[in-house]
């Protein structure tokens, strides 16, 4: 038992050290639902963390039917990769408020650098195994002529904003549906304490806000599994293996963000 709970450990991904970035944003993190109880942010000491706790990943639908209302299953699919719980993962439809998230989602994975104006001068989709360093590439302005996106690396873009202090004019016509040149839309977000704050605050002040959301499971435990088993049924024991397994894999990338960043390599 002890073997195979090693063997999912190692499923965890551990990010590759690259040093702290000269010019840094303030970063902070988004969590498109409750705070997971488990979940301990002093972990991440540079990263700031706020809570949407009225908003549900939805799994119903997709190729893979609905997920099961079993706990334990979804954090086998999830830890896995197979199966409706992680496909609604990678999915990620939402319902709940704040009803803009739900109407033009933002899916976790999804990160935004704003300026002191609080006007979004970079974005990334789909980051969740990205590490985020000098080189990582943003998204800056899409070309019309040549049909594709046109980018910038990270490092350039925090010497701009966070060195030169330059700011983004913002376009006289919005040639997409994306943030880039808007500020994020209006909701509230709150802290681990419950204090609520408005979004749009949260994004200007500072010469750059790298912006992250991400999907947290609130129902698994990220730490039982680490327990030993001794005195727990095989079945139990592995189902909480299970669960922080996929809970882990799900935060992958404050790793990430931390290291790449900060030069901060935090243990899994």
């Amino acid at each position: 038992m002890k073997t195979i709970a090693i063997l999912f450990t190692a499923l965890l991904i551990t990010g590759v050290s690259f040093g702290q970035m000269k010019y840094k944003p303030k970063v902070e993190v988004v969590v498109l639902g409750p705070k997971n109880p488990t979940f301990d942010e002093s972990r991440f000491p540079d990263l700031h963390f706020y809570y949407l706790p009225d908003i549900k990943l939805s799994k119903n639908g997709g190729i893979y039917g609905k997920a099961s209302k079993n706990k334990n299953k979804n954090a086998w699919s999830s830890a896995l990769g197979m199966g409706a719980t992680s496909h609604a993962e990678v999915s990620q439809n939402y319902t709940g408020e704040p009803a803009i998230l739900v109407e033009k989602p933002i899916i976790s994975g999804t990160a935004f650098i704003f300026d002191k104006n609080g006007r979004a001068n970079a974005e990334l989709i789909g980051t969740r195994d990205i590490y985020f360093n000098n080189k990582t590439q943003f998204m800056v302005d899409f070309s019309k002529m040549k049909r594709s996106w046109e980018s910038e690396t990270f490092s350039s873009l925090m010497k701009s904003l966070v060195k030169k202090g330059e700011t983004m004019k913002p376009p006289k016509k919005y040639k997409t549906s994306h943030l880039l040149g808007k500020k994020i839309y209006a909701f509230q977000v709150q802290d681990a304490s419950g204090k609520k704050y408005d979004i749009q605050n949260l994004t200007k002040g500072n010469p750059a806000t790298l912006m992250y959301f991400i999907y947290i499971n609130p129902e698994y435990d990220f730490n039982k599994g680490k327990e030993s088993g001794a005195g727990k049924k095989g079945k139990d024991y592995m189902n909480q293996v299970a669960q922080t397994v996929a809970a882990d894999k799900q935060i992958t990338p404050l790793y990430n963000l931390e290291e790449g960043i900060f030069g901060k390599r935090i243990e899994h």
